[in-house]
């Protein structure tokens, strides 16, 4: 493979990259970012020590994947999402540690309790709209990004460290957590303190009981509503 680097950043040691960033000891890379010690890659993002990835994302230490998402230690991976450990692996969603599996559903869950796509998905939207665009922030990434006049690719991937002091205590990156989202979430019938305080670190107030009368009166009001428009009907 030649030499040819086009239009590429932060690349060392690579063959083949083009239109690439932040790419390392790896060849054939195209139109990929993050890519470390990485073989066969195109159209893919944060992908390291894997050979063969195509169209993935969060892929690290995998053979063989295609069309997929979040990807690690695992072998002939296509149109998957969440695979850990495992082989052979097919239309699946959350998948670890298992040896051919196939057509797995996708499950939607809040605070681990299991609830339907559509709520799920408004819940998702309001969420957003209380954040206002804030994230944690793992790493000094954005802050590059920002440095860089917001263009990824003046961002140099070797100046990227960790934000952390201990990566199994992210409470910091939570500290700033808008209060309007910590409100809507501990609205939600579904709301655990218990989860929450263990992914953030923040100690909230875990209100059920007005939670509780809150669902049920908004289970109320729908019941009403249908019966009016029952009603209305007649």
């Amino acid at each position: 493979m030649g030499n040819e680097t086009t239009r590429s950043n932060g690349v060392n040691d690579s063959d083949g990259v083009n239109e690439s960033e932040g790419v390392n000891r790896s060849d054939g890379v195209s139109w990929s970012e993050g890519v470390q010690y990485s073989a066969g890659v195109n159209g893919s993002g944060g992908v390291n020590r894997s050979d063969g990835v195509n169209e993935s994302a969060g892929v690290n230490r995998s053979d063989g994947v295609n069309d997929s998402e979040g990807v690690s230690g695992s072998n002939g991976v296509n149109g998957s999402n969440g695979v850990n450990r495992s082989y052979g692996v097919a239309n699946c969603f959350g998948v670890d540690r298992e040896i051919f599996a196939a057509n797995k559903i996708r499950k939607y869950k809040l605070f681990g309790k299991e609830i339907n796509k559509d709520r799920w998905n408004v819940i998702w939207i309001k969420l957003h709209e209380a954040l206002g665009g804030w994230k944690p922030e793992f790493n000094n990434a954005f802050e590059l990004y920002v440095k860089a006049g917001n263009d990824w690719e003046k961002v140099k991937a070797f100046e990227i460290r960790g934000a952390l002091s201990e990566n199994n205590k992210p409470y910091a990156a939570w500290k700033t957590m808008p209060q309007e989202a910590i409100r809507y979430l501990t609205s939600l019938p579904e709301f655990d303190s218990a989860i929450f305080k263990a992914v953030t670190g923040l100690d909230v107030e875990d209100d059920k009981d007005k939670r509780d009368l809150l669902a049920k009166a908004d289970e109320l009001i729908a019941k009403a509503n249908e019966l009016k428009q029952q009603a209305e009907n007649m």
